[in-house]
């Protein structure tokens, strides 16, 4: 929110989260010397990304060390933070943490919906056309991913618990999800409310009476309104319709252009670039003369393809395959035990991964990263 509110208000950078960020790297340090499964992958991405340093630099990729921190900190930090977690793993407690996150999300949201009752808050495309605000939050997309994965925690405690206030935030969460304007929140968050009235049909677990009255209310009350809130988003103006065109989402929609200038970028690469990458700071220079904007950096915004452009095959490879195997670990535990927190934690990883490789912002996103490590920490 700071970072949003200097880069936003006052048209300025600060090294400020990129000094947090360094100090909790540095602070996990001494726990990435215990050797576990989680120390040991961290150890190879620590290596692997040494190398590709040095080949960066004896390639002349990087021009500027400030910014390529700030990248390779946003990937480090959320791994960092589950390394301490990991390390702690025997005095944490489930709840806590899920509780923690949730009230990250609810935080959030209220933020959100108080900037914009105050006349503060910034617009998702601009305040002249586009749907949507974003409170004092630079990136309107990783926050929705973050509202999105705190709402499956609010969903789980729907089912679970019999208190108003997870339904207060359920709600809380939706509304500020569709009050983005973003097609990925506006899908994910449909997505979860799907899952939520019909979940009760296949899953045979004890549910709370509050679930039952409110899974009836979504259904007679909330999908209907969810529907006619659609109908108001996509017909906000014509650059709206225009976003939320079908044909136009299912031929990649506004990353397509992106993916074609990745594509051309990554013909010239050499074998070496492979398997390595070009640093961020080459890549997004390279995506913005693509698009002939000169003395600017141009964000890649779909995240497997980043990945691999800026860190290679090696280095990113790993930072994609291993929210993919935790997915695919969560389906297992799910199919094994059939209870509501492996479903809602299968649904997690399933938003995450497919919101990264069709619109981005999630495996590249600090905020969604770092809700998706307690969901990677419970799932261990």
């Amino acid at each position: 929110m700071y970072n949003g509110y200097v880069q936003q208000f006052l048209n300025s950078q600060t090294v400020l989260p990129v000094v947090f960020k360094m100090a909790i790297i540095l602070f996990s340090f001494r726990y990435i010397l215990l050797s576990n499964k989680v120390t040991i992958i961290l150890r190879i991405c620590f290596v692997l990304f040494l190398l590709c340093v040095l080949y960066w630099e004896s390639s002349f990729y990087i021009d500027n060390w400030i910014d390529l921190l700030r990248y390779a900190s946003k990937l480090i930090y959320p791994y960092c933070i589950l390394v301490v977690l990991y390390a702690f793993k025997s005095r944490l407690n489930k709840d806590i943490l899920l509780h923690y996150a949730l009230a990250y999300g609810v935080i959030c949201s209220a933020s959100i919906l108080l900037s914009d009752l105050l006349g503060i808050t910034t617009y998702s495309y601009s305040e002249d056309y586009g749907y949507g605000i974003k409170g004092l939050f630079n990136a309107g997309n990783d926050i929705g991913l973050s509202l999105v994965l705190c709402n499956c925690i609010s969903a789980y405690y729907v089912c679970k618990k019999d208190g108003l206030n997870y339904v207060l935030f359920n709600i809380l969460l939706l509304v500020v999800c569709f009050r983005l304007g973003s097609v990925a929140s506006i899908a994910a968050a449909s997505i979860s409310v799907f899952c939520l009235i019909f979940q009760s049909l296949f899953i045979k677990d004890e549910y709370s009476l509050c679930y039952y009255r409110y899974r009836n209310i979504l259904f007679l009350i909330g999908v209907p309104i969810i529907v006619y809130s659609i109908y108001h988003i996509v017909n906000a103006d014509s650059y709206t319709i225009e976003k939320f065109d079908i044909m136009r989402l299912t031929s990649g929609g506004a990353r397509r252009g992106l993916e074609d200038a990745f594509y051309t970028i990554y013909a010239n690469f050499t074998i070496v670039d492979k398997i390595f990458g070009i640093s961020p700071n080459e890549l997004f220079l390279r995506v913005a003369r693509y698009f002939s904007l000169y003395g600017v950096r141009r964000a890649l915004e779909v995240d497997h393809l980043e990945l691999i452009g800026a860190y290679g095959f090696l280095l990113g490879g790993i930072l994609l395959l291993y929210p993919i195997c935790c997915l695919l670990r969560s389906m297992r535990i799910f199919f094994e035990r059939k209870d509501v927190f492996s479903f809602w934690m299968t649904i997690a990883f399933f938003i995450f991964v497919f919101h990264g490789i069709l619109a981005g912002h999630a495996f590249t996103s600090v905020s969604a990263m770092t809700i998706l490590v307690v969901f990677m920490f419970i799932g261990l």
